[in-house]
């Protein structure tokens, strides 16, 4: 038989803290795609897991957030909700038009900004979080030109006294 040296003084504390992320916007990756099954048999979705890289308070990263997008319902207002929550992912992570999804690997390890925002838990669930908008992410190596009006004597010819 092997030896092993274990002592529970030595492990890492776990976080246990599954309370929601504070409404707002992080960047995120998208860690896990998978079509699944409901679980009342009754239409298929879109299982994605959120990794957070970046948020609004400069905290919780590596947390995760977990979002569901129906693809086929039998009630045609539910299909139709997940399928533009969908639409609007890719968009935001750059697959071009018109949108044609073959594989969950498309969505995969593909950086998106998304609003987050609290569910109200029911029964034997707590809140949690669900996304409201996703948008196509902000990197730092992009600038985002403020655009300033220009001033109101800009279409003046210019005096100055400079002989050349």
């Amino acid at each position: 038989m092997g030896t092993y040296d274990f002592s529970s003084a030595d492990a890492r504390t776990v976080d246990n803290d599954f309370q929601p992320l504070p409404d707002g916007e992080y960047l995120m990756s998208i860690d896990y795609a998978e079509i699944m099954e409901t679980k009342s048999g009754r239409g298929e979705h879109l299982k994605l897991e959120l990794v957070v890289l970046e948020s609004p308070d400069g905290a919780n990263q590596n947390r995760r957030v977990f979002q569901y997008h129906m693809i086929r319902h039998d009630n045609e207002a539910t299909q139709r909700i997940g399928r533009e929550y969908i639409e609007e992912l890719a968009r935001a992570i750059g697959l071009s038009e018109p949108i044609n999804i073959q594989d969950t690997n498309q969505f995969s390890n593909q950086a998106v900004r998304a609003r987050l925002k609290t569910k109200k838990g029911s029964g034997d669930y707590g809140d949690s979080n669900e996304v409201e908008r996703y948008f196509a992410p902000i990197h730092a190596s992009q600038s985002t030109q403020v655009l300033t009006p220009p001033p109101a004597d800009a279409g003046k010819p210019i005096k100055d006294d400079i002989p050349f």
